[in-house]
């Protein structure tokens, strides 16, 4: 389980600072709006790539209250708007709430300590946030969700969180499918 928490956060770190790369070298991405503001974007990424791998060290430490309440911290901190960093900015807390959440659905099999907080959590990022392109980490966050709900016994709006994941990771699988040479 260790090994797969530090391997899912190592992956994380490398999507987060792949999107930032991206966007300073190209100025675009696919679907996406680009950042006003290149530099806040990449100092974001660099920020949520540490942040992880900080959390990697205490999850690794066993101690899952402090990476659990430094991804806490760093969900509900200050981030650039969307309208200055671009959609990457979202996608980038999607990933921050979603392994906290993770961390949290992994210290129990029934429903999580926090559990309204959590949801509250969730749903504030999946509508606050607007429209988005589809995109991995607001598709893992829809699934969380339902993961959630679906601890709670909620199994109806588990499935509508389920399909609004399976229809994101659908678009972006098609989408790949067809860059295909």
């Amino acid at each position: 389980m260790n090994n797969f928490l530090r391997w899912s956060g190592g992956c994380a770190c490398g999507l987060v600072a792949g999107i930032a790369l991206a966007w300073t070298m190209t100025g675009n991405a696919r679907d996406a709006r680009p950042p006003q503001d290149r530099d806040a974007l990449v100092a974001l990424a660099q920020l949520v790539e540490t942040e992880h791998r900080r959390v990697d060290l205490l999850v690794k430490a066993g101690d899952h209250a402090g990476a659990i309440r430094a991804l806490e911290q760093l969900a509900d901190g200050t981030w650039p708007s969307q309208a200055r960093a671009g959609e990457a900015a979202v996608w980038m807390r999607h990933d921050v709430v979603g392994r906290l959440i993770r961390l949290e659905l992994d210290q129990t099999e029934a429903v999580p300590t926090g559990f309204d907080a959590l949801l509250a959590r969730t749903e504030r990022r999946l509508d606050d946030d607007g429209a988005l392109a589809p995109n991995a980490f607001t598709a893992r966050l829809a699934g969380l969700q339902g993961e959630l709900l679906e601890r709670a016994d909620r199994d109806a709006a588990a499935l509508e969180s389920y399909e609004i994941a399976l229809e994101m990771n659908r678009l972006l699988l098609d989408a790949l499918i067809k860059e295909q040479p």
